[in-house]
């Protein structure tokens, strides 16, 4: 599957209820991926096609990148607990 063309991105979870499911890959509050702590979570979309709700006063995001990008962000501690226990 090729992933190159999405942008993956993270925002903090109080503003969920302003994601608009429509322009996303996600379907809905209950297919996202939250942080361990859930205090954020990850969308993802089309390159070019850049959410309606996404600003300072609906969604602010907190991180925004790549495929290859995410995958690291989701290898940290913050969203993946494999290898934590030492």
């Amino acid at each position: 599957m090729h992933y190159e063309n999405r942008t993956y991105a993270t925002a903090v979870t109080s503003d969920l209820g302003n994601v608009d499911f429509s322009q996303v890959m996600e379907t809905s509050a209950n297919t996202i991926r939250k942080s361990l702590d859930e205090t954020q979570f990850v969308l993802k979309w089309y390159k070019g096609h850049i959410p309606t709700f996404i600003s300072d006063d609906s969604v602010a995001l907190t991180w925004s990148g790549s495929y290859e990008d995410c995958l690291t962000l989701m290898s940290t501690v913050e969203w993946s607990d494999t290898g934590s226990l030492e």
